[in-house]
């Protein structure tokens, strides 16, 4: 933590000048680990001891809960880390299980291919169905291998930071409530779409396919294990992003606090002629606690938390980046060529009519899971700027003008984009683009099977 906060004040310490940092040492109460001494022109970061405190939120205890069995579970079993971001013992065999599948479907895909479609006849066609059915074993394999190596490497400094800052400023009772309602939702969710269209798969293969055997199965077996893989990954990453969002939004909850206060100090006319409790109520803020801070001690301490928060957005992009870029291009290969199949071919006793719409739903559900959750993670830290803006514009010390000019200075010059390895950012655009790039290519194949049909039909005559 003491790094950290270091990191976030070096710009301050270049620039900053007694005529406009004068004001006293300030102390936090709230059990904080550090505190900042500020006086005649220095800056200097200090360790508090730590005081024992029998109610304090570290990172379990926000993570734990009656809501939160199914997620425990389920990181349990395939999980890289658990909920209390200690690294799951049963991890390993798992993943030597998920790396021994696709090495094993990879050098089965020609075979499978044929005994299930039928298509072998024809080279063509064959040949990017084999490419499709090893390219998803390969993203599965190389996810699960990218996202164990990045975690040893950066889990112990994200779930450090995680318990510091839970430490110095806890998550309120309104924002677990939240985080344990969205990880439960969310985990269901993966299971109720994931779990009972594969085991019903499977089950009709072993009942009714005529060219069932174990073989057969195996393979089939091993690309569910390989999705199982894949969706824990990404629970993984939308819960821990989804707490990085709560970080934020109670951030901005205090700056809209101090936005009130600030408008009422300055006395414009609009807040003054209401009366509404509502209003009053959104007024009051951390400058009226029990604690009494300046505004300037206030708008430090929430600069010092985004700073924080927006360490931990990098983390999640170091842990995650290569495991999302996987993820998502094979979810949107997956769906292309369900739908393609589909359209133009149905093969073996099985008809996949009988599944492609959960499959579908599935892997949509998944890719807007991923999107949308680092997308408001991204808005969420990107309003915090148009609050500081907001409150920078007011009649104010020049203390405090100068703690939200550095805050601004310091949020444009560190972003909080959410990438996949850096190849395209997570937000609304990127779904816009995939719908169309999806489109493109459906049409791309559509022609591709009417030739492959064409040239099959003269090679016949």
């Amino acid at each position: 933590m003491r790094s950290c906060i270091n990191h976030l004040r070096l710009d301050e310490q270049h620039n900053i000048t007694s005529n406009n940092r004068n004001y006293k040492q300030y102390k936090p109460t709230l059990n904080p680990n550090l505190y900042i001494r500020e006086l005649g022109g220095t800056c200097k970061c200090a360790q508090l001891k730590r005081v024992p405190h029998t109610h304090m939120a570290t990172t379990t205890t926000v993570r734990g809960g009656a809501l939160m069995w199914p997620t425990a579970c389920f990181w349990g079993v395939c999980g890289v880390f658990t909920l209390d971001m200690t690294y799951n013992r049963f991890d390993r065999w798992f993943s030597a299980s998920v790396l021994a599948s696709g090495v094993l479907n990879i050098a089965i895909t020609p075979w499978s291919v044929c005994v299930l479609d039928g298509w072998c006849e024809d080279h063509l066609s064959t040949t990017y169905r084999r490419l499709y059915t090893r390219l998803v074993a390969f993203t599965c394999l190389l996810a699960r291998a990218t996202i164990v190596y990045k975690v040893r490497g950066h889990l112990a400094g994200f779930a450090g930071r995680e318990e510091a800052y839970e430490r110095s400023w806890p998550t309120s009772g309104a924002h677990r409530r939240r985080y344990r309602e969205y990880a439960s939702s969310v985990v269901a969710a993966y299971l109720a779409l994931v779990v009972p269209v594969n085991f019903m798969r499977l089950y009709l293969l072993y009942r009714y396919e005529e060219y069932g055997d174990s073989m057969l199965l195996l393979f089939f077996f091993n690309m569910y294990l390989q999705n199982w893989s894949m969706c824990c990954l990404e629970t993984h990453f939308a819960l821990l992003c989804f707490g990085v969002y709560l970080k934020f939004r109670a951030i901005n909850d205090e700056l809209s606090a101090v936005r009130s206060d600030v408008m009422v100090s300055n006395r414009y006319p609009v807040a003054l002629r209401s009366s509404s409790p509502m209003l009053v109520a959104a007024a009051t803020s951390v400058l009226q606690d029990s604690r009494g801070r300046p505004m300037e001690i206030a708008v430090e301490e929430l600069r010092l938390r985004h700073g924080l928060t927006r360490e931990s957005v990098e983390q999640l992009n170091n842990m995650f980046g290569g495991q999302l870029a996987l993820s998502l291009i094979t979810l949107c290969v997956m769906i292309l060529f369900d739908i393609y199949n589909e359209a133009f071919h149905v093969g073996g006793a099985i008809s996949r009519s009988k599944f492609i719409f959960g499959w579908i739903l599935q892997y949509l559900f998944r890719f807007f899971v991923i999107v949308i959750t680092a997308h408001s993670t991204t808005q969420e830290g990107c309003k915090t700027k148009v609050l500081v803006t907001e409150i920078n514009n007011r009649h104010l010390n020049n203390n405090t003008k100068y703690e939200l000019q550095l805050f601004l200075k310091q949020m444009n010059h560190q972003s909080i984009d959410i990438t996949a390895c850096d190849c395209f950012t997570l937000n609304g655009h990127l779904i816009a683009s995939a719908i169309a790039v999806g489109t493109t290519y459906i049409f791309v194949l559509i022609q591709f099977h009417s030739e492959i049909t064409q040239f099959t039909d003269n090679k016949k005559s």
